[in-house]
C-alpha cells in the first residue's frame, strides 16, 4: 500500500486519537490525498533526521477551521505499518510504500492488571487533556490501556519503535507493571 507520510514526534497507536494543525502546503496536499483515496495517511516518527521504520495509519475523523485561520484535523490511529520504501516529492511531501501489520488483539483486564488500568483512569481525571478525545474509553481492554500509556509516557523514540514492532501487548504489559508498581511504592 502507498501512503502519504507525516513525520513528527507524536506517537499514536491504533485506537489513539489526536488533533493536528495543518498549515504547510505539502500537508494540505497530504490531507487532500488522504481524503481522496479513503486510506488516510501514515503518521511516523523521526529519529534525528531519519524516518523510523514503524508508523501508524490514521484516518481523519473531523475537520475544523481554527481561530488563526489554519486547518485543524482530528485523527484516529487504525493500524500499524512498516515502511518498505519512501521518497520525497517536489513539494517536500513524503510518500511511502508500506506493509500493514496486525494490530494487538483485544485482551481483558485481569485482576493483576487492574493497577495499570486504574492508574490510567486517575491520570485522565487529573490531566483531562490526555483523556479528552476518548468519549468511550475502554479501560476493560488491556491492549487499549497499554497503547494509551505508551502514547503518554516520555519514552525515547527507539523504545517507542521497539514496542510498535511487537506482535502483542505482553512486552508493554510487563514494562507497565514495572513502571506502575514502582510509582505506587513511592506513594
Amino acid at each position: 500500500m502507498q501512503l502519504p507520510l507525516f513525520p513528527m514526534q507524536m506517537y499514536l497507536l491504533p485506537g489513539g486519537i489526536s488533533k493536528l494543525r495543518i498549515f504547510e502546503p505539502r500537508y494540505i496536499r497530504l490531507v487532500k490525498l488522504a481524503m481522496a483515496c479513503n486510506n488516510g495517511f501514515g503518521l511516523c516518527m523521526k529519529n534525528n533526521e531519519t524516518l523510523c521504520h514503524f508508523g501508524t495509519r490514521v484516518i481523519i475523523t473531523d475537520f475544523e477551521a481554527l481561530p488563526d485561520g489554519l486547518l485543524g484535523i482530528t485523527i484516529k490511529g487504525v493500524e500499524k505499518f512498516i515502511i518498505n520504501d519512501h521518497w520525497e516529492e517536489e513539494d517536500g511531501l513524503i510518500l511511502g510504500e508500506v506493509t500493514m501489520l496486525e494490530n494487538w488483539s483485544k485482551s481483558d483486564i485481569k485482576f493483576v492488571d487492574r493497577d495499570i488500568a486504574n492508574s490510567l483512569k486517575t491520570l485522565f481525571k487529573e490531566y483531562p487533556e490526555h483523556g479528552e478525545y476518548y468519549q468511550e474509553p475502554d479501560f476493560n481492554d488491556m491492549t487499549w490501556v497499554c497503547q494509551r500509556w505508551l502514547e503518554i509516557l516520555p519514552l525515547e523514540t527507539n523504545q517507542k519503535q521497539w514496542f510498535m514492532s511487537r506482535v502483542d501487548n505482553r512486552a508493554a504489559m510487563s514494562f507497565l507493571h514495572t513502571v506502575i508498581e514502582e510509582e505506587l511504592k513511592k506513594r
